[in-house]
């Protein structure tokens, strides 16, 4: 498929997802329902200026690349990433190659397999993936000697339909980009990878077409790949090789602000040359070709591991403010380059009100938020509970949740570092005096630690917890099962009193992608 017919492409899918969106829109009353027939769509007319808008950035894009592809001609064999060792054999292609004129189908097809999937069947196609995970949750559970009362559907708890995202097009907040060669064989390409990591045929594409993504956000990485082919240092493709550019993040808020940070490899760089680099971003992004951009921060952090924390890699701020500010549910948050945030800010507002409305919080309930980590639920709850306490092993989030709650003026929550199975025995006494106490846990994608899980199970004052996990089939399941088992192996677990699926909504945070949140209610079993 070559550049204009991917053009084509992108513009139909972008039609067709904006009147989906249109019609996928649900009265705020009809989302907590039983399950039953959906409600009957409400089509809302396309707007004449989104279809202008459309044209204009598909025919940008195509002038761009073809400029791009005149500065930097493709070599008739795409050079291979695969780094062959004297004495071994190459490892043989995953994947068919990637062309020129495959490139963006291909990377597409990779990152947004739903995207010319009409919206309401991709919400469909999510439901049924948690109709699967809940199933499994069953059976397991059966197993593990918990009986359940299946509902008519064979599903452990109610399922109730996937709550759609307000925004299709361009929902993302952040990126992270990588680095390496492009199908024209040049190192210092910026975007994404298409191909397996042993895969010698792997490259990488710029985001050019992606739907879920900011123009805002491409052009912030066109710009700093136009800047790293002018900088002498190599791209850095793997530690043991050298190479100095690893990858850009880029944050954007519902305001415009825009963040980049810069990550780079330190080799043996002096704190010379590192300051040296520092300050050539800073020509090039403030006063230089970059300023177009018109970044309001912009960060370097020297990481020698492939991921760092601010305490071993600190972020080096090169110009502009500390933090950008996001809004959502009228609470402002301070974004700074390692905050976690929600991807999709209007689908994050969906997502903590789900939470609010099925774990029926009152002005009685006190919250528990174990992985807390910027206080994004925990303030959004504050307003309608008695207090919220904050759990996060990770000192900087807590301190960046402290800050938000500050600039909230919320006076009700308190956030605690530490690890969850060292600080819910030390609160064991004041919860036991407090009528109603609710547990949220939105953990990574690894999922809870098993000491956590029966920290959890051993705090009588827990009755009710809310689970929100975006891998509800990986590790999340596991965990499902030692909350509702009742063959514990623990000795100081063994008398507890399990846990029990009692309602499950799916909120789509990820359109045109295969992923989703979904929030599980869990209720203590009665004895």
């Amino acid at each position: 498929m070559g550049v204009t017919s991917m053009c084509c492409l992108a513009s139909r899918v972008w039609v067709r997802h904006l009147k989906t969106q249109a019609a996928c829109q649900l009265p705020r009353g009809s989302y907590f329902r039983p399950e039953g027939k959906a409600s009957a769509k409400i089509v809302v007319p396309l707007a004449e200026e989104n279809l202008l808008k459309i044209a204009g950035n598909s025919l940008r894009q195509t002038q761009l690349l073809e400029i791009t592809k005149e500065s930097h001609p493709r070599k008739t064999e795409p050079k291979s990433i695969g780094l062959k060792e004297k004495g071994k054999k190459a490892t043989p292609p995953l994947l068919p190659p990637v062309t020129e004129d495959t490139q963006f189908q291909r990377l597409a097809e990779s990152v947004t397999p739903l995207c010319e999937v009409p919206y309401f069947k991709q919400l469909v196609i999510k439901e049924q993936e948690c109709k699967k995970v809940l199933k499994e949750l069953g059976n397991r559970l059966s197993k593990a000697g918990m009986p359940l009362q299946r509902n008519f559907k064979k599903l452990p708890c109610v399922l109730e339909p996937t709550r759609p995202s307000p925004e299709l097009i361009g929902y993302r907040n952040k990126d992270e980009f990588g680095i390496h060669f492009g199908v024209d064989g040049n190192p210092k390409t910026v975007g994404f990878f298409v191909g397996r990591p042993l895969d010698p045929e792997m490259v990488c594409v710029p985001p050019t077409f992606l739907i879920n993504m900011r123009e805002k956000h491409k052009q912030i990485a066109q710009s700093f790949q136009k800047f790293i082919r002018q900088s002498p240092h190599e791209a850095c493709h793997r530690f043991d090789k050298g190479g100095v550019w690893r990858n850009l993040v880029v944050r954007s808020t519902a305001t415009g602000e825009k963040m980049a940070s810069v990550i780079i490899h330190p080799q043996q760089l002096p704190e010379d040359t590192i300051q040296e680099i520092m300050e050539e971003l800073r020509q090039y992004f403030i006063n230089g070709e970059g300023s177009e951009c018109e970044l309001d921060s912009l960060y370097l952090q020297a990481c020698p591991h492939t991921r760092c924390t601010r305490e071993q890699a600190p972020y080096r701020l090169v110009a502009g403010k500390e933090c950008i500010t996001e809004t959502c549910l009228d609470l402002y948050f301070q974004i700074s380059p390692d905050s976690f945030f929600q991807i999709n800010t209007k689908g994050a507002e969906v997502l903590y009100s789900t939470v609010k409305e099925i774990a029926e919080v009152s002005p009685v309930t006190t919250l528990l938020d174990i992985c807390c980590g910027t206080g994004t639920v925990s303030l959004a709850m504050a307003p309608h509970v008695r207090s919220t306490i904050g759990i996060d092993i990770t000192t900087g989030a807590v301190e960046d949740a402290k800050k938000n709650a500050a600039l909230n003026n919320i006076n009700n929550t308190i956030f605690i570092a530490g690890r969850a199975e060292k600080v819910l025995p030390r609160l064991t006494d004041e919860l036991a005096q407090c009528s109603d106490v609710v547990a949220v846990v939105n953990p990574a994608r690894a999922g809870l630690h098993p000491q956590v899980i029966r920290t959890i199970r051993k705090c009588e004052a827990i009755q009710k917890l809310i689970y929100v996990t975006c891998k509800p089939d990986g590790f999340a399941m596991e965990n499902f099962v030692k909350l509702g088992s009742k063959k514990i192996k623990s000795p100081k677990a063994r008398n507890t009193i399990p846990f029990i699926p009692k309602y499950a909504v799916p909120v789509d945070l990820f359109p045109h992608t295969s992923h989703n949140e979904l929030v599980m209610l869990f209720e203590r079993a009665k004895v």
